[in-house]
C-alpha cells in the first residue's frame, strides 16, 4: 500500500458505529460484523473523517513512542486487511485539508507523554453471518444509503 494512499469506508456496502470507544462495523453483502478498540477504532474513525494511510502514520507517530518504521508497518497491515475483507476501498486522490481540520478542531489535545503503540486489531464475527443475510437491511439503494422498499 502507498503511504500516501487515499482510502474510504465502503459505503454503502459497509455501515458501523462507534459507542464508549468501540466500533462496530458490519459488512452488508456478506453478514461478517466486526469490532475495533483502541488504536484500531481511532484509526477507522480517521478514515471515516478523510485521513490518508500517510495522514494516519503520522498522528499515531506523534501519539505514541514507537519508532515510525514499526507504526508505518503494523498501520498498512492494519489497512490491508480492511481492504482484503472489503470494509474499505482505494478512494480518489484528494487533499487531507478535510482531516487536518476535523484533527485541529474537533479531536481532543494530544497526550503530554507518549505511551507505548499496541498493534490495532480487527475482530472478525461470522456467527451471524446467516441471519444478517435474511434480513432485507442489505438491500441497500446505492445512493440513498438505507434500505428501501419497492413502491410495488
Amino acid at each position: 500500500m502507498n503511504t500516501n494512499g487515499c482510502i474510504r469506508i465502503n459505503v454503502p456496502k459497509v455501515v458501523h458505529e462507534t459507542i464508549d470507544g468501540e466500533t462496530v462495523i458490519l459488512n452488508l453483502d456478506n453478514g461478517n460484523y466486526y469490532s475495533l478498540d483502541g488504536i484500531g477504532a481511532h484509526i477507522w474513525n480517521y478514515i471515516d473523517k478523510g485521513a490518508t494511510a500517510h495522514d494516519i502514520i503520522e498522528r499515531l507517530h506523534c501519539d505514541y513512542e514507537n519508532g515510525r518504521e514499526s507504526i508505518k508497518s503494523e498501520v498498512h497491515k492494519f489497512l490491508s486487511e480492511l481492504m482484503q475483507e472489503n470494509l474499505t476501498v482505494p478512494a480518489e486522490p484528494h487533499s487531507s485539508e478535510v482531516f487536518k481540520t476535523f484533527e485541529n478542531h474537533v479531536e481532543a489535545p494530544r497526550k503530554k507523554q507518549k505511551t507505548s503503540f499496541i498493534p490495532p486489531v480487527l475482530n472478525k464475527y461470522t456467527d451471524m453471518q446467516d441471519l444478517l443475510l435474511l434480513d432485507p437491511i442489505h438491500e441497500v439503494d446505492d445512493e440513498l444509503g438505507w434500505p428501501t422498499r419497492n413502491s410495488e
